[in-house]
């Protein structure tokens, strides 16, 4: 019978402090202060994002050059290739007919 009693009674204190934590808790309101730091924060967020997006296109621009200009030295070095092949075979540079 007693540990009906302390299981009951302990029931009944864990309904009492929970009640108590839920009716003390702070509300849920926000205070103008914290209106005003989360409107600052989207502003923030806007503007990094924008930034972000701005980076990101000067990349793409960036890479789309490095690869023409790696395209304009391969073409360059398949030049200078054929021309030193040339260079060594002087004067018997082109075949004869």
């Amino acid at each position: 019978m007693q540990k009906r009693y302390s299981a009951k009674g302990i029931a009944s204190m864990v309904a009492i402090v929970a009640a108590s934590l839920v009716f003390s808790s702070c509300s849920n309101k926000i205070t103008e202060e914290q209106l005003t730091q989360l409107k600052d924060l989207r502003m923030q967020e806007r503007s990094l994002n924008e930034s972000i997006q701005k980076k990101r296109d000067e990349k793409s621009r960036l890479e789309k050059e490095l690869s023409s200009r790696k395209a304009e030295l391969k073409d360059c070095n398949d030049k200078k290739a054929f021309v030193t092949t040339k260079l060594k075979n002087w004067p018997n540079v082109w075949p004869e007919n």
